[in-house]
């Protein structure tokens, strides 16, 4: 586990703004639909991407679960991989993954590959907490999305992954925040 960005303070109207948006994430009730048609989105548009190595997120705390369209988008062409975030000090870095992996507990309880690999991704699919509608994302406050993004020589795509409950009209970016370049929910792409 590292430690938190000096930079970065504590704020207590994220905070409460990411617990209002994780409770409305964890009482979706028709959530099965939504995540089979937010699943299906990421599926489709990978699939018009020219790429061959990406970043994706184990799901934890509600997150959708993107292993499906991921094992289908590595099948369909060989040269693929795939990549999971391992906290490294205060970036994430990323190791390599296939439906194969053995996995172990990583920083915070995440699973991890179990592989010393790493990929230097093409693209990012990154959890969404909240998005608004400059794409901006807020996430659980760790700043490690932020701080890696930031931090590579040529920065992949970034592309946030979430519901639309997570929808907001602002998280009031800060000089740390890092502008997705396009965001995927069950309803459409912003």
């Amino acid at each position: 586990m590292g430690t938190k960005d000096p930079t970065i303070q504590p704020d207590s109207e994220r905070a409460g703004l990411r617990a209002r948006l994780l409770a409305a994430r964890a009482a979706l009730a028709d959530r099965e639909v939504r995540e089979r048609a937010l699943v299906a989105r990421v599926g489709r548009w990978l699939r018009t991407m020219p790429v061959v190595r990406l970043a994706f997120f184990w799901p934890v705390r509600g997150e959708p679960d993107l292993t499906p369209v991921i094992r289908e988008w590595l099948a369909e062409s060989a040269g693929r991989t795939a990549a999971l975030p391992v906290v490294a000090g205060e970036v994430l870095e990323f190791a390599a993954w296939t439906p194969h992996t053995p996995m172990q507990a990583g920083a915070y309880g995440i699973a991890v590959p179990a592989v010393v690999q790493r990929v230097v991704p093409q693209l990012l699919l990154i959890p969404c907490v909240g998005i608004d509608n400059q794409r901006y994302r807020l996430g659980y406050g760790g700043g490690f999305y932020d701080r890696t993004a930031a931090a590579f020589a040529v920065r992949p795509a970034l592309v946030g992954v979430g519901f639309d409950c997570g929808r907001i009209a602002s998280i009031d970016p800060q000089p740390h925040d890092v502008r997705l370049d396009l965001v995927i929910t069950e309803s459409g792409v912003l």
